[in-house]
């Protein structure tokens, strides 16, 4: 619940922010992004503190993140014409002007010297065409309309076991931002609380995402 999103202060105690690199943090945090590393042998603690939070699980997706062509994370429908704001790494307010398409999280990996099992993943919000173009002329085109928010990029090396939790950093219940766009669900959830025995009730939401490294392939 959007209203429970100051109860995840025990999560981030219990993770860490050193292997996180962004292209600006305060940028980052003023697009009302966060995000922290931690290992999977911790994973049913935070799991715990998030279900304590009023946390539900929504599904998994199994992706597979290569050298060659990046992967996105499908996060958002842009179905008309819209502007998008957000703060660029120069702090200076901004707006995108877009057109119908889907707001992404696109994955890259990239390889680390001398390091076997171990990726730098990337990560940053895309504005894209929900298609896939095989066709690598129309490809090509259709991916110079991208618009991509670089002050909400990230990276970290990751290698089996690894996971990063991604989360607003604040609640804004406004759709034309960029952190509004990405972690708000706009019709909300239905939330059921057994302790306090209240009949289900539809809440404003946020949604976080955790990024979780499975295996490499050297």
């Amino acid at each position: 619940p959007a209203d429970n999103i100051d109860k995840l202060d025990a999560v981030w105690q219990m993770l860490s922010a050193k292997p996180i690199r962004t292209n600006s943090y305060t940028a980052f945090a003023e697009n009302g992004f966060r995000v922290r590393y931690g290992r999977l042998r911790i994973w049913k603690q935070v799991e715990a503190l998030l279900v304590k939070a009023g946390g539900q699980g929504a599904g998994t997706t199994s992706l597979m993140v290569s050298e060659k062509k990046p992967t996105d994370l499908p996060m958002s429908d842009v179905p008309r014409d819209r502007q998008i704001r957000f703060m660029g790494t120069d702090l200076s307010q901004q707006i995108a002007n877009v057109g119908p398409g889907v707001l992404v999280l696109r994955l890259r990996a990239e390889p680390v010297p001398a390091a076997r099992g171990v990726r730098k993943i990337i990560a940053y919000p895309v504005h894209t065409l929900p298609m896939s173009i095989t066709i690598p002329e129309l490809d090509a085109a259709a991916r110079q309309r991208e618009f991509y928010f670089g002050a909400a990029a990230f990276a970290s090396q990751m290698s089996p076991g690894d996971f990063v939790l991604l989360a607003p950093n604040k609640y804004t219940a406004e759709r034309d931002t960029l952190g509004g766009l990405f972690f708000n669900k706009s019709m909300g959830t239905v939330f059921v609380d057994p302790e306090r025995k209240r009949p289900p009730e539809r809440k404003p939401t946020v949604r976080l995402f955790v990024l979780i490294c499975t295996r490499m392939g050297d």
